[in-house]
């Protein structure tokens, strides 16, 4: 398995343009951006499959339901360095709606080991946390829950109350602060709401799983 060695986290960039037709006139702008490292063959490998799925997702699911437009809508694809250490390199995907807003339309959370060039799953920071799941779930519940009531987010009562369920452990990334936990657009709230975070902080062993 090769290395990452990218010390001062620049990658490389590839860039994609791509426009979807309906008779004939151009309905759907795609500019992506995706990174790349030499000799990392699996996580560009990873990324390349993410943006294909993407092309897929836009021919199957998106243009279909598009209504006719006076000029096309532009989707922006272009990735962010969340973390570079010795030890690890994490990275995020955006996918945003270029409307007048640039409202978040996706997001996709990578965290890679540099010594083997493999991604990290959310379960492997907790090797020893008994109900990981669980405990993410609830706790994860409970913040949404307390933000509600706090009036720091106008979430969806009845999407608060299940927050801990419909999230996806490998929604995560990686930060100076800990380990960032997301949720896609509109599933807690509004649109307004863009992409709900919540912090797990790191502490001298790693990050910390709140007791609930």
């Amino acid at each position: 398995m090769s290395k990452i060695n990218t010390d001062d986290a620049v990658l490389k960039t590839r860039r994609f343009c791509r426009s979807f037709l309906r008779d004939g006139s151009p309905i759907l702008d795609l500019d992506a951006r995706i990174p790349e490292i030499d000799g990392a063959v699996l996580m560009n490998a990873y990324y390349e499959r993410l943006f294909r799925q993407l092309i897929s997702f836009c021919e199957r699911d998106l243009i279909p339901d598009l209504p006719d437009r006076s000029r096309p809508l532009q989707l922006d694809l272009t990735y962010q360095v969340r973390l570079a250490t010795p030890a690890l390199l994490s990275l995020t995907l955006e996918l945003t709606r270029q409307d007048g807003r640039d409202l978040p339309a996706a997001r996709f959370g990578a965290v890679w080991s540099r010594s083997s060039g493999i991604p990290l799953t959310l379960r492997s920071f907790f090797p020893k946390t008994p109900g990981f799941r669980r405990r993410i779930r609830e706790w994860l519940r409970t913040e949404a829950l307390e933000r509600l009531r706090s009036g720091y987010c106008l979430y969806d009562p009845l999407q608060a109350e299940q927050a801990g369920r419909l999230f996806d452990l490998q929604d995560y990334y990686a930060c100076e602060k800990g380990l960032m936990l997301f949720f896609p657009p509109l599933t807690l709230g509004s649109a307004a709401e863009r992409i709900p975070e919540f912090l797990l902080s790191w502490d001298p062993s790693g990050p910390v799983l709140p007791t609930v």
